[in-house]
């Protein structure tokens, strides 16, 4: 009898093993976790790295007393809303695609719209990601998430700090628009409480 029942034991213990392999296979980490198989996916078994054992219990809010951790897919961080600002040069108010727009206290519009309306030329590298622009006998060069620009007069070339580089916005090359403006010999003032910056050519 004794036999018997030692015996049955033994065959539960066997298949319980074998149904919790065969469930859910899989070596664990030095963390005590793994990936999921495509298999144990489809079965519904579980969705990606987790926990064995209790392990990584103080990770990530990981259960203990042998219960398994899934690990939940982090949510999207959405981007934060740009400023809109409004620009007029010498008192038209400009139309661009996208609109100008303030980041981290620097007004950018786009590069072509903004040169054009100055009686600039300009050009962009796409290999080297610069902005060149040239009116009269003076250039300018911009770098696209490069903070250092240069302004070249009369054959005297200047290093300008900016507050914040040019960059791409919407498949559009976006330059800061006071640096770009003076550099060009307009001034430029900005009603801060409206959001409007106005240009004025000399």
């Amino acid at each position: 009898m004794k036999k018997l029942v030692l015996s049955l034991a033994m065959l539960t213990l066997f298949f319980a093993t074998t149904s919790i392999a065969d469930a859910h296979p899989g070596r664990l980490d030095s963390n005590g976790g793994h990936n999921c198989s495509e298999k144990s996916k489809a079965k519904g078994l579980c969705t990606g790295y987790h926990y064995h054992n209790g392990n990584g219990s103080n990770q990530g809010g990981g259960s203990t007393g042998g219960q398994s951790h899934y690990t939940q897919t982090p949510k999207a961080i959405q981007a934060p809303a740009l400023t809109k600002v409004a620009v007029y040069l010498n008192n038209v108010k400009q139309s661009y695609t996208p609109s100008a727009y303030m980041k981290n206290g620097t007004t950018l519009v786009p590069m072509k719209a903004i040169f054009e309306a100055l009686g600039a030329t300009v050009s962009y590298d796409s290999a080297t990601k610069k902005v060149t622009a040239t009116k009269d006998s003076k250039k300018i060069v911009i770098g696209v998430g490069n903070k250092t620009a240069y302004v070249d007069a009369n054959g005297t070339t200047s290093t300008i700090a900016l507050s914040h580089p040019a960059e791409i916005y919407q498949g559009t090359t976006m330059v800061p628009l006071r640096f770009v403006s003076q550099a060009l010999g307009a001034d430029v003032t900005f009603d801060e409480a409206a959001l409007t910056v106005y240009i004025t050519m000399k």
